[in-house]
Parts: C-alpha cells; structure tokens; sequence
C-alpha cells in the first residue's frame, strides 16, 4: 500500500513539475504573440513618423503643431516598445516557476499597453496624414 501511495504521490509531483512547466511555455508564447503583433505594426510606425518629419520641415504646413504633436505621439509610441525590449528577460533565471508566471502576465499586460498606445498614434497620424494629401 505504501508502495501505491509513493507511486501515486510522485506521479502526482512529476505532474505538477509538468504542468508549471507548460504554464511557463505559454505564458511565455502569449508575451512573444503580442510582441510579434506589434513588430508588424513598427514598419507602419515609423513610416508615418519619418513622413511628419519632412512635413514639419515645410513652413507653410497647415496644422503644423498638430504634426508636431502627432510625431511626439509615434516617437514615443516608439521609445516604449524599445524601452519593454530592452527590459524583458525572456529567460527570468534564479525565479520560481509562480514568480516567472507572474513575471510574463504583468509583461503582457505591459506589451499590450504598448501595442494599444503604438495603434492609436498609427492610427491618428494616418487620419492626419490623409487629410495633408487631400488637400
């Protein structure tokens, strides 16, 4: 019986070693997912920020301060992410498997912050951007 019950127990322990494990790979794969979607929007980003830079140089930019403000936006959409980068340690070494899950959850949340801050000035430069060309 004791036999039974040891077998049952490490089984068990394997199991959870196993489970934390995978929780680790996943939340780790969510943070890289989010990551990658944010890198395809980094073309877009700097595009349209490299295009306000050559119109700030134009004297008679109509809504000039508005450029000013909506490349201020993208720069530091820009410097987040560089910044979130710099900082992430995809690997968070010498952590328990609790504090390395909890670890990517709160960098997800952060990359998230990020993806929605760099879509927001994508997207109102873009708006910006088209009305120049209208006119």
């Amino acid at each position: 019986m004791r036999n039974i019950a040891a077998a049952v127990f490490i089984g068990f322990s394997l199991l959870g070693c196993t489970d934390k494990k995978a929780q680790k790979d996943a939340a780790l794969d969510e943070v890289i997912k989010v990551h990658d979607k944010v890198m395809s929007a980094d073309e877009k980003l700097m595009k349209n920020k490299m295009t306000l830079d050559t119109l700030l140089q134009k004297s008679d930019l109509p809504g000039k301060d508005t450029a000013a403000m909506l490349r201020a936006s993208l720069a530091l959409a820009d410097s987040a992410m560089e910044t979130w980068m710099h900082q992430f340690d995809p690997d968070y070494k010498g952590k328990t498997d609790d504090e390395t899950i909890a670890y990517m959850y709160a960098k997800k949340k952060q990359i998230t912050g990020i993806d929605s801050q760099i879509n927001k000035s994508i997207s109102e430069s873009d708006k910006f951007l088209s009305k120049i060309k209208a006119k």
